[in-house]
C-alpha cells in the first residue's frame, strides 16, 4: 500500500486569506529592504569616494547617518523577513523549495556566504567609521557594494529559473549553469539593480532631511534625486528587455489574465515616484519632511513592489519552478538530468487521493456517502495553493463559476479549461487537472455545493438574478460513480 504513495506534504491552508498572500507580504517587505541595501551600498561608496577625493568633510556626517538608518531598516527588518520567506515558502510549497534547493544548493550556500560578509561589513563600516582613516573606509565601502550586489546576482539566477529554464538543455543535463544563466537572467538583473538605486535614493532623501547645513542638504537632495530618476529610467529600459524574454505562456497571462488594476497601480505609483524625484531636484528646499518620505516608502511597498511580486508569481503559473513542477506540487514532466519522473500518469491511473499520504483514509475510496468530503479533499490538494475555498480569500472558487450548482456543468468546465490541451480551450496558467474521473466528479460535486452555499448567503444580502434563483431552487444532483469505483460492499 505504501508503495503507491508519492512524496507530497500536508497542505497549509490559511482561511479567508491564503498561504500565498502570507508569503507575498513577507517577501514584498523583504524585497523592499533588501533592494534598498544593494542600491544604498553603491550610493554610499560613491559618496565616500566623492568625499575623500574632493576633501568634502561635511559629506561624511551624512554617510554615517545613512549607514545608521540602513542598519535599523534593511539589516533588521530585511534580515528578519529573509528567514520568514524560508519558513512561509517551506510550509506553503515544500516540494517547490525542495526542487530549488536540489538544483541550486551550492548557489544558495554561496549567497549565504556573501550575505554574512555583507552584514559583517555594514557593521564594521559603521563602528570603525571615525576610528580609521577615510581612505580605508572608502575602500571597504566599495567591497561592501560589490558583496551586496553579489547576493542579488545569485538570487536572481534562482528567481529567473522559477520563471523558466529558458531551453530544453537543463532538462537533459540537470546542470546548474544551464538553469542559472537562462534568457530571463540578465534583464532581470538590470531591472532589479536599477530599481534598487531608485529605492536607496528615496531613503537617501529621508536621511537628508536630518542635515542642518542648507547648502549641503540641497546638494545631497539633488544627488539623490538624480540617482532616483536614473534608476527608474534604466529600470524601465531593462523591463522592456525582461518582458521580451518571458515564455509564451507568461506573455499570454500578462496580456489576458492579470487584472488591469494591478498594472495601472504600478505605472501610476512609479510615475508619482519619478515626479517626486523631479520635484526635489528642481526644488531641493521642498525636501524637509522625513515623515512624508517614510509614508512614500510604505506606499512604494504597497503600490509597486507588492503588485510586481504578485504579477511575477502569476506569470510563473501553472508552474512554481522550472517548467516542470506545478504550483499544486505535482511533477508535470520528466527531467532526466535530475532523475525526476512525471507523476501525472500515475496520479490519473491510481487517483490523487490514494497517492497523497496526508489525505484521510476515509476518502481515499470515493462512495456516494463521502463524495462531498472527498471533493473537498480534492479541492484542497489540487486548488488551494492558488484559490481560496472561502468567499473572502484570494481568487475564491465560488467566484470562478458563480451560481452554477450543477456538477455536470462544472465537470465539463474542468475537463475543458484544465485539460492541459490548448486546442480544447485549456487555460495557459492553470495546471492540468490530475486524478481519476471519479475524483474529478467529486470535485465538481463539492464546487457545486460551495456555489449553492454562496447563493444562500448572498440571498440574505442582495436580490438574486432569475438565473441564480433557478440555480438555488434546483436540487444538486450527485454524480454517478462507475462500477470500478463502487466499494465492494455496495456491489
Amino acid at each position: 500500500m505504501f508503495t503507491d504513495l508519492l512524496g507530497f506534504y500536508p497542505q497549509w491552508y490559511v482561511p479567508n486569506f491564503g498561504s500565498g498572500y502570507v508569503v507575498a507580504l513577507i517577501a514584498s517587505t523583504h524585497v523592499l529592504f533588501s533592494h534598498i541595501s544593494v542600491g544604498a551600498s553603491f550610493l554610499l561608496a560613491y559618496l565616500m569616494t566623492k568625499a575623500y577625493r574632493g576633501n568634502h568633510e561635511e559629506i561624511y556626517d551624512y554617510v554615517k547617518k545613512y549607514l545608521f538608518t540602513l542598519l535599523l531598516t534593511s539589516y533588521i527588518i530585511g534580515s528578519l523577513t529573509g528567514p520568514g520567506i524560508w519558513f512561509s515558502t517551506t510550509v506553503s510549497n515544500p516540494r517547490g523549495i525542495s526542487a530549488l534547493i536540489h538544483n541550486f544548493v551550492w548557489a544558495w550556500a554561496a549567497e549565504w556566504v556573501w550575505f554574512v560578509t555583507e552584514v559583517a561589513l555594514v557593521y564594521i563600516l559603521y563602528y570603525i567609521f571615525d576610528k580609521v582613516d577615510k581612505k580605508t573606509v572608502m575602500h571597504l565601502s566599495w567591497v561592501f557594494a560589490i558583496v551586496s550586489w553579489g547576493t542579488l546576482l545569485i538570487i536572481v539566477g534562482i528567481l529567473a529559473f522559477m520563471m523558466s529554464p529558458g531551453s530544453e538543455k537543463w532538462f537533459v543535463t540537470g546542470n546548474i549553469m544551464d538553469a542559472f544563466f537562462n534568457p530571463n537572467y540578465f534583464p532581470q538583473v538590470g531591472v532589479r539593480t536599477s530599481f534598487t538605486v531608485a529605492l536607496a535614493a528615496l531613503m537617501g532623501l529621508a536621511v537628508a532631511t536630518r542635515i542642518k547645513e542648507t547648502a549641503l542638504r540641497q546638494d545631497l537632495v539633488r544627488t539623490m534625486s538624480m540617482a532616483g530618476i536614473g534608476g527608474l529610467i534604466f529600470a524601465g529600459m531593462f523591463m522592456v528587455w525582461y518582458l521580451d524574454t518571458l515564455p509564451g505562456r507568461a506573455k499570454v497571462t500578462l496580456d489576458f489574465a492579470i487584472p488591469p488594476a494591478f498594472k495601472t497601480v504600478i505605472f501610476v505609483s512609479i510615475a508619482v515616484l519619478a515626479l517626486i524625484f523631479a520635484l526635489f531636484y528642481i526644488w531641493p528646499k521642498a525636501n524637509r519632511s522625513t515623515a512624508f518620505l517614510i509614508v512614500l516608502m510604505v506606499a512604494v511597498l504597497g503600490l509597486t513592489i507588492f503588485p510586481q511580486e504578485r504579477i511575477r508569481e502569476w506569470l510563473r503559473k501553472p508552474y512554481i519552478a522550472g517548467d516542470f513542477l506545478y504550483v499544486n506540487q505535482v511533477v508535470a514532466r520528466d527531467v532526466p538530468g535530475k532523475n525526476i519522473t512525471n507523476e501525472i500518469d500515475t496520479i490519473d491511473e491510481k487517483g490523487f487521493l490514494k497517492v497523497h499520504p496526508f489525505v484521510p483514509e476515509s476518502v481515499k475510496t470515493i462512495t456516494p456517502e463521502n463524495m462531498l468530503e472527498a471533493g473537498r479533499a480534492m479541492a484542497m490538494i489540487s486548488c488551494a495553493s492558488c484559490h481560496s475555498l472561502d468567499e473572502g480569500g484570494p481568487r475564491p472558487l465560488v467566484l470562478k463559476m458563480e451560481g452554477i450548482t450543477r456538477p455536470d456543468l462544472i465537470y465539463q468546465f474542468i475537463e475543458r479549461r484544465l485539460s492541459g490541451d490548448p486546442h480544447k480551450g485549456a487555460s495557459p496558467y492553470m495546471p492540468k487537472i490530475t486524478g481519476t474521473d471519479e475524483e474529478i466528479k467529486a470535485l465538481s460535486y463539492y464546487l457545486a455545493h460551495l456555489n449553492y452555499e454562496y447563493l444562500v448567503a448572498k440571498q440574505r444580502g442582495v436580490p438574486l438574478t432569475e438565473v441564480q434563483k433557478e440555480q438555488l431552487e434546483a436540487p444538486i444532483p450527485q454524480p454517478e460513480l462507475t462500477q470500478k469505483e463502487q466499494p465492494q460492499a455496495a456491489r
